[in-house]
């Protein structure tokens, strides 16, 4: 008699409902798995990114030009020691600074991953006013003008693939590779103007062809700014603290400009040594590939509990109206296939995008537990309810998925909806008789 009390007891509904729940907990352990596996691929993706940005060029900020002036100053030495000479460098921003910019997109593939790169045409075009080195406040301070030069900042200098010559004034003047001071710009290049009058105004062009990724920006320096940018590529994203003033954003590519003045910045234009830093005032533009799949298979690992529980609530349902019994290892398999479902999504998408992928791994995943549902229970209406329960919660999951702004108000409401229908659904089940 003992023994069957405790078989049934082991057999009861309460004891199967903890041994569940205590299984679905357990499988949180595989959705942890599968989220580093995506992980992973997400960080194979950008090791082979980076790989191919090195070998054709990084992303491209160019800055300048600067008009440079060195100078040197005195300063009292200690313990009434000689005065001390010390060198510096004064930076003039340019008074109209215009900047045309084209880019040529391409794909570069290596295995399932695509990056994009460019090939950028960029002419620059403005003028510097004389140097008033008066507004610079330095005291006794000897300018050199004979060792003036202009800098011109390039991020990545292995991009760069013409001989640029900067025009002043009708004159041409060949560049040098470096900086003559890293004051502003880390790299970058130098062209001497000990010819050039610096008591006129200048007017200088300069033409750019350079190799670049994903990337491509501009530093806003002149007291008047007009950056121009166009490109075949249909997926720009702005970058950098300012917005375009005009754009258009077309299948067929886009086009923006932006116009910048001294007083949206946080830095005048002249000051000595290193002051003032120019990298907030970037703009540009990034060319996007619009790969997402790796995100949204993330996103959709997080609801994995939420599948299995809920598969396991119906199939205890269905197991107490049908009086068939259903042994944990069941379980265990219909929640396998439920964790099967994010490994497909993740390696099928790789190969035809996300929403694809999608819809042939649900297909796969609800045909699956629908066929061994049927094998179970040998009713065609309890698979069908099995089936519904499959095709409605892959249909909620993928609204959330496409959803950005709305995703947590829409998944917040269908969890809502979900455990009102479970509370209705489970009023007339007779808890304790167990038998």
């Amino acid at each position: 008699m003992e023994t069957k009390n405790v078989h049934q007891f082991m057999n009861s509904y309460s004891v199967k409902m903890i041994v569940v729940s205590l299984l679905a907990i357990l499988l949180l352990i595989p959705s942890f798995l599968i989220q580093e596996i995506i992980r992973e691929r997400i960080g194979l993706g950008e090791k082979v990114k980076f790989e191919i940005y090195s070998q054709w060029g990084e992303k491209q900020v160019i800055a300048g030009p600067v008009l440079n002036i060195p100078y040197t100053y005195s300063i009292p030495g200690e313990n009434n020691q000689p005065y001390e000479e010390r060198n510096g460098v004064a930076h003039f921003l340019p008074d109209i600074l215009e900047t045309d910019g084209v880019l040529n997109p391409d794909t570069r593939k290596r295995g399932i991953y695509k990056v994009v790169v460019y090939e950028g045409h960029l002419k620059l075009k403005g003028t510097f006013t004389p140097p008033g080195v008066e507004q610079l406040n330095l005291k006794n301070a000897q300018f050199n003008y004979n060792e003036a030069y202009f800098t011109i900042g390039i991020t990545d200098m292995r991009g760069i693939k013409n001989m640029p010559e900067l025009v002043i004034n009708g004159l041409k003047f060949k560049v040098e590779p470096g900086v003559a001071d890293v004051d502003l710009f880390q790299s970058g290049i130098t062209v001497k103007a000990a010819s050039v009058d610096l008591s006129q105004p200048l007017n200088f062009e300069l033409e750019l062809v350079l190799n670049g990724s994903e990337t491509l920006s501009v530093e806003a320096l002149g007291k008047t700014s007009k950056v121009t940018m166009n490109s075949s590529w249909p997926e720009p994203s702005f970058t950098g603290a300012f917005l375009p003033a005009n754009r258009q954003v077309t299948s067929q590519g886009f086009t923006a400009e932006w116009l910048v003045t001294h007083l949206n910045r946080n830095f005048p234009q002249q000051w000595a040594d290193r002051r003032y830093s120019t990298h907030e005032a970037g703009l540009g533009v990034e060319l996007l590939i619009p790969v997402d799949h790796y995100q949204k298979s993330m996103r959709s690992v997080k609801y994995a509990i939420l599948f299995i529980a809920l598969n396991f609530i119906i199939f205890i349902f269905i197991e107490i109206k049908s009086k068939t019994r259903i042994h944990p290892f069941q379980y265990l398999l219909v929640a396998l296939a439920l964790l099967i479902f994010y490994v497909l999504l993740t390696s099928i998408g790789e190969q035809i995008g996300f929403n694809r992928a999608y819809l042939v791994s649900a297909l796969a995943v609800t045909s699956l537990i629908s066929w061994y549902a049927y094998n179970i229970f040998r009713n065609v209406r309890m698979t069908g309810w099995v089936t519904l329960l499959q095709t409605g919660l892959y249909l909620f999951l993928f609204t959330i998925l496409q959803l950005q702004d709305y995703a947590l108000l829409a998944g917040s409401i269908g969890l809502f909806m979900i455990l009102a229908i479970i509370m209705s659904a489970s009023r007339k089940i007779i808890w304790y008789a167990e038998t």
